[in-house]
């Protein structure tokens, strides 16, 4: 029994893997294509079986590698083959990459403008199914105290109250409010609904002395500025 257990080969993705995790020590995440990444990642969740077709699969059903990271967890284990382990790493990798980018409350970062948050809220709500409503709040200096989501709602609303958003903004002693959506269609456009909104924050922030710098659009692909009636450059984060 021990004789044939030695002899026997090992299975035909052992080699293949370590190659991958080879090439991706060596030169970095560009050297490796969607599906192997995707493949690497969910090896160590089911070290014991070929992930490559389960990888393709991903893709095939989300469409970008973006959008296979934003699926969460139900509807990734509707994959045939994807089991909790596999689901969860894809959901905690996903988690990690945005506490990455979020502004860390210990630096409290420093905001020059919109354009330095934006990576974060795209990898936050940008790829949203529903949309989502939230504010950072700034002190004086320009830097992050606090954020919130406010509303959550469908595919296309989320019901906002401005006086809600003062009491929390005045209730952290915010000297600025960024507010930002997202947009689930994809569409970088601001509704009549989206202005109606930031003119009424507008003018209730002047009578309490914050500065609304912005309200952004956000989605996976971008960001749009109402004040500035212009998409955001996109920045590269790594």
């Amino acid at each position: 029994m021990t004789q044939r257990h030695t002899n026997e080969a090992a299975p035909h993705y052992v080699g293949h893997r370590k190659r991958l995790k080879e090439r991706f020590r060596s030169s970095g995440r560009k050297a490796l294509g969607d599906h192997e990444l995707l493949e690497l990642l969910l090896a160590y969740a089911i070290p014991r079986r070929d992930t490559k077709p389960l990888a393709k699969e991903m893709l095939r059903r989300f469409g970008t590698f973006q959008a296979a990271l934003d699926a969460g967890l139900s509807r990734l284990e509707e994959i045939h083959g994807m089991g909790s382990h596999a689901s969860t790493l894809v959901a905690l990798f996903r988690a990690c990459m945005n506490r990455y980018l979020e502004p860390a409350a210990d630096t409290r970062t420093l905001i020059s403008g919109p354009g330095d948050v934006t990576a974060y809220l795209r990898a936050e709500i940008g790829g949203e199914a529903t949309e989502r409503f939230l504010i950072l709040c700034l002190n004086a200096s320009g830097r992050i105290v606090h954020t919130r989501t406010m509303a959550e709602g469908t595919v296309d609303a989320a019901h906002v109250y401005p006086r809600e958003v003062l009491k929390e903004a005045i209730g952290c002693g915010a000297s600025a409010l960024i507010l930002v959506h997202n947009h689930p269609s994809g569409t970088l456009t601001a509704s009549e609904q989206d202005l109606r909104l930031t003119r009424a924050l507008t003018d209730l922030c002047t009578q309490v002395g914050i500065s609304l710098h912005d309200h952004l659009i956000v989605t996976r692909s971008g960001a749009y500025s109402i004040r500035l009636q212009a998409p955001l450059p996109t920045r590269e984060t790594g």
